[in-house]
């Protein structure tokens, strides 16, 4: 019994023992002399679930982030808590009575048009007094089944009604694609044509060309960019006015130092951790080892440089060891930690949430802002004091601080699609800078928000032409257009919905 007792001792601790380790390898000691690519470029539309923290593929079609082949341990975890975000605020709507509200950021386009929308129009026109959600079922990886308990406006407490609802997988959102009252089915369920992988975009924008920019390149003369193709794929740095466009490395999350003489970066494939190289491409070193890190932020004055980990399971796992076996609680862990490159010490910031993501330094760096569980939260570095912006929506993410620190862009949900936002550093001020709704075909998406070094001007992602392109607007949200044009399309960007940095700018 002590023997056993000790094992589970171990086991509870074990979500608490991913530290990384300091290293300042050269990458010519610890890998191959020509790096492998670990993603093929794709023009689709990604139909995947958003993973936090997403596993590269190699073009050998094994996930690198884990030598067994099997996704990383919080695919499941990340997606479920996303989804019981949807089937709340949709309950909660039908409890409200908001039937525009209710099926206009909750419904398919096709269940808004069919009988979800005919029967969710019938239960609020009747009224819904009361409204639980009983259990969320993951059905497939782009799907789960709601099961919840309705009570109508006249009936009393007891006879409440059996819902279930069918969530998907559309564009970095879980949305409720059919509802139906009665039992439950606890069969297989059929995917969705709204899950199906989507062919590559026709080349016709979604816009006409004078609203988007699209074919008259906007150039800007101050400065370089550093991009990432997808998340693990190739790293290309190009200047500003649409020259110079040179192949790095592959990676995630690139960022550039303050001075612009580097750029940090993380790896999934071995040998895995946070890496720095030159902007020429050339003393490329591992600098942190350890696994599944995302999402590098350096800090004003460059000797630190902050980074996500993410671990979880939303399952119980048992483990069984020399005929013992026990059962591990389903579990969550998200840290930022920091790594100081001078000294080599590690600090793992003492947070509240379980799953952290996209930390960025005030330009003072006092501060750091971050997505946590309910939305963007901050904590001060001196006093580990914590706190959320009260304007912030759960579904915000990918802050970035304004160079003058006044401001804070970020992306965040807009009905049925994803927009730029910004706010002033207090969290006050909340206004949306992009429309990716024009009333003409199917909404664009605008994500990962990244300021020009004098702050007079933001860069983002947008699938807005077809596929995605680099733009560029004022602080303000105007005059956006297309930076690079077309001249990008070949390499295949993409967007993952795993609060990626797609892109950097430095002078």
């Amino acid at each position: 019994m002590l023997f056993l007792g000790l094992l589970l001792a171990l086991a509870a601790c074990g979500p608490q023992q991913f530290a990384p380790t300091p290293t300042a390898i050269p990458l010519e000691i610890t890998a191959t002399t020509a790096p492998l690519p670990t993603r093929e470029p794709s023009a689709a539309v990604p139909t995947s679930p958003p993973d936090a923290t997403p596993a590269p593929v190699p073009a050998n079609g094994q996930p690198s982030g884990d030598a067994t082949g099997s996704p990383p341990p919080n695919r499941l975890q990340v997606s479920d808590m996303l989804a019981e975000r949807t089937a709340r605020g949709f309950l909660d709507r039908l409890v409200a009575g908001d039937l525009e509200a209710a099926s206009r950021l909750y419904l398919t386009a096709a269940a808004r048009e069919g009988e979800a929308g005919q029967l969710l129009a019938e239960l609020l026109g009747a009224g819904v007094v009361d409204a639980r959600l009983l259990e969320l079922r993951r059905k497939s990886p782009t799907s789960y089944e709601i099961h919840a308990s309705l009570l109508r406006q006249g009936e009393e407490t007891g006879n409440s009604e059996p819902l279930t609802a069918l969530l998907v997988y559309d564009r970095g959102l879980w949305l409720v694609d059919r509802v139906s009252l009665g039992e439950r089915d606890d069969g297989p369920v059929e995917e969705p044509a709204s899950t199906a992988p989507a062919a590559a975009p026709a080349a016709a924008p979604r816009q006409p060309a004078s609203q988007s920019g699209a074919g008259q390149p906007a150039r800007r003369d101050d400065g370089r960019l550093v991009f990432q193709v997808s998340s693990g794929g190739d790293i290309y740095t190009i200047n500003a006015d649409g020259s110079g466009l040179q192949r790095l490395t592959d990676g995630l999350d690139p960022a550039w130092s303050p001075d612009g003489r580097q750029i940090a970066f993380t790896r999934w494939r071995v040998p895995r951790g946070v890496y720095t190289i030159s902007p020429d491409g050339s003393r490329e070193e591992r600098v942190v080892d350890g696994n599944q890190f995302k999402e590098v932020a350096w800090s004003p004055e460059g000797d630190r440089i902050a980074f996500t980990i993410n671990y979880g399971s939303s399952q119980p796992e048992e483990i069984c060891f020399f005929g013992f076996c026990f059962t591990i609680p389903p579990f969550s862990v998200g840290n930022i930690w920091l790594a100081n490159l001078e000294t080599g010490d590690f600090l793992n910031l003492p947070l509240d949430d379980r799953a952290v993501h996209a930390p960025t330094w005030s330009p003072d760096g006092q501060r750091i802002v971050y997505a946590g569980d309910s939305g963007l939260a901050w904590i001060d570095l001196d006093g580990m004091q914590k706190g959320r912006f009260e304007s912030s929506s759960a579904w915000d993410n990918s802050p970035a601080f304004s160079p003058d620190g006044r401001q804070i862009a970020f992306m965040g949900r807009a009905h049925d699609r994803w927009e730029v936002f910004v706010m002033n550093a207090d969290g006050s001020g909340r206004r949306q800078l992009t429309q990716g709704d024009t009333g003409e075909g199917q909404p664009s998406n605008s994500v990962a928000p990244a300021w020009s070094p004098d702050g007079s001007q933001i860069a983002f992602l947008t699938d807005r032409d077809g596929p995605w392109r680099i733009y560029v607007m004022g602080q303000d949200g105007s005059h956006p257009a297309s930076m690079f044009g077309d001249e990008l399309d070949g390499l295949g960007l993409t967007y993952e919905w795993a609060s990626e940095r797609v892109v950097s700018w430095s002078r």
